[in-house]
């Protein structure tokens, strides 16, 4: 069982990884917004470089939830814990 110490890091370290799956969700959003708006104006260089932009932001995210479901599972931090900082 890990000391009260290390869990108290691992709940920092779990509201900053929320934190920034908060940021990366985002961010997430806003480029699939740009490549939908471009792909309407016939802009197919910019619909590309978002949607790409789009992908590799869900590819960090799914690490990050990756990471958090980790450290949870490591030092026993309830599922609902912490909240998300935004």
């Amino acid at each position: 069982m890990p000391d009260s110490s290390d869990v108290a890091q691992a709940r920092v370290f779990a509201e900053m990884l929320s934190a920034e799956i908060a940021s990366t969700s985002s961010r997430i959003e806003i480029s699939e917004n740009y490549a939908h708006k471009a792909f309407r104006v016939n802009d197919a260089r910019s619909a590309r470089w978002h949607t790409d932009e789009a992908r590799a932001q869900k590819q960090a995210l799914y690490e990050l939830h990756r990471q958090l479901d980790a450290l949870r599972s490591r030092f026993q931090i309830p599922d609902g814990e912490p909240e998300p900082v935004c």
